[in-house]
């Protein structure tokens, strides 16, 4: 399995970035990290990742998941709002791959207008209003694998996160 783990140009969150490196290595997963850009990106603690690739110019056939990482900079950057994200979660969506969220990349899920009908984990207020509006249905769980769209609630699940994406869908 192939994932793009899809970073905010800043504010991304540090440690859910290299939690997901380290576990993606262990479980041999290859993972390449992504952006909006290819320069270097900084994270929310400082933590400074090179992109291995601009996802505005991703193919869909080079991986299996493409997975929204959260932090501050997806607010404050609106990357759920950003058209050319949105395609790429769609064109991933419409091509049978698995599309993961994580805290508040959920937002960026939801708006990409997949979700109708899809099992949603826990997540903050303002990210629950947007899986409501897209007819998403939130639940208490903290994983969600559901309709090729696996979603964590934070850094804390990334051991069931990445088993939910290894596996086929509930």
């Amino acid at each position: 399995m192939k994932v793009a783990i899809l970073i905010a140009p800043r504010d991304f969150k540090d440690e859910t970035v290299s939690h997901l490196q380290l576990l993606f290595g262990k479980s041999d997963i290859e993972s390449q990290v992504v952006s909006l850009t290819t320069k270097p990106c900084t994270g929310y603690h400082g933590a400074v990742i090179k992109p291995q690739a601009d996802a505005r110019a991703m193919e869909t056939g080079t991986f299996d998941v493409l997975l929204i990482a959260d932090g501050p900079g997806v607010e404050s950057l609106k990357l759920y709002d950003h058209r050319p994200l949105l395609d790429l979660i769609k064109a991933f969506h419409d091509n049978h791959k698995k599309v993961a969220g994580i805290g508040n990349g959920i937002r960026a899920v939801a708006r990409a207008n997949i979700i109708k009908d899809t099992r949603i984990a826990k997540t903050d207020e303002e990210t629950e209003k947007l899986v409501r509006l897209y007819r998403g249905k939130p639940t208490e769980d903290f994983v969600v694998n559901d309709r090729s769209i696996v979603t964590a609630s934070g850094v804390d699940n990334i051991p069931d996160f990445i088993a939910a994406l290894s596996q086929k869908e509930a």
